[in-house]
């Protein structure tokens, strides 16, 4: 894990007495007693740690937090989705007093698509494996069966699906929705198995989980143009079906880690950042083991949509 650091004294009143470093990366405030108080992020550190000394100088959640602050630690990083995904690491494993708890639970559902033999596309409530191999989109995580149900309910009210074709409601013909008036027709054969398979996977899309779109673990190289003081020109992200197994500051030292892993199980935050890093091509790939530049899929299907 990469140890580029800064430690930053500061006065009981509140005051750095240390320049603060004014590049992307993490922070953590600690207690007198060293106890974590708060992990947070930024781009700049220096104006986001003053924009908490100026609102902790206001009554309220915020003052309780800055009278407390003996130290400040601050790991920088080559870029913004280095100090996200360690932001977003740090918080769940080294839960701090004043960040919000993320609940965290141990069984998930997703659903998974299956075509039926009259092509209408079928929503099933199947087990979210948090590790393992990631071959088939999924779409959304749920604490139970009952929430993908109401999810799909729902869906199926505000954009006139049908309950009938996806598996929902039992029964042969036009469903009752459909006499309504809100239901498009499917089940009635108004409306044909590829227009709605289309409307539902368009609803479905922002909760999408993608499959794993490459052959094995994955590093993202992020790389900052005008590095300053102290700051990494470039770090290395190593993920392996949209799990993330940390930053480095060397490609060795991902490969060390590949050597000798660690089971990271599936996180949704993270995989958020790691996609859109991705789509967005603003990270260079690299085959983990090889070290040999990748195409990327992603930015791809996105240049063929636009």
């Amino acid at each position: 894990m990469t140890e580029t650091s800064q430690h930053i004294a500061f006065s009981r009143a509140g005051e750095p007495l240390d320049a603060l470093p004014r590049c992307s990366g993490v922070y953590r405030f600690f207690a007198e007693d060293g106890s974590l108080l708060y992990v947070g992020k930024s781009v700049d550190i220096h104006s986001r740690v003053t924009q908490h000394l100026n609102e902790g100088r206001k009554p309220g959640r915020h003052q309780r937090l800055m009278s407390q602050v003996a130290r400040i630690d601050c790991q920088l990083t080559a870029g913004e989705i280095g100090a996200l995904l360690i932001e977003n690491a740090a918080i769940k494993s080294e839960v701090p007093l004043f960040n919000r708890r993320q609940r965290q639970l141990r069984r998930l559902w997703t659903i998974q698509l299956q075509p039926a033999t009259d092509g209408f596309l079928k929503p099933l409530a199947i087990d979210f494996a948090p590790t393992g191999v990631r071959e088939t989109d999924t779409y959304g995580l749920f604490a139970n069966k009952h929430r993908i149900t109401t999810t799909i309910q729902n869906l199926a009210r505000d954009h006139a699906l049908c309950l009938r074709v996806m598996g929902l409601d039992k029964g042969k013909g036009a469903c009752f929705q459909h006499q309504l008036g809100r239901c498009d027709g499917a089940c009635a054969g108004q409306e044909s198995p590829d227009s709605h398979n289309a409307r539902l996977l368009d609803q479905l899309e922002r909760q999408r989980i993608a499959a794993w779109p490459f052959d094995g673990p994955l590093l993202l190289a992020e790389q900052t143009i005008r590095p300053l003081e102290h700051q990494p020109v470039q770090q290395f992200h190593l993920v392996d079906q949209w799990a993330w197994h940390g930053c480095f500051d060397s490609r060795q030292e991902a490969q060390s880690a590949l050597e000798n892993p660690v089971s990271t199980a599936f996180d949704r935050d993270a995989y958020r950042l790691v996609y859109s890093a991705i789509y967005r091509g603003r990270v260079a790939l690299q085959d983990a083991l090889t070290w040999q530049p990748l195409v990327n899929p992603l930015l791809a299907q996105r240049e063929a949509a636009s």
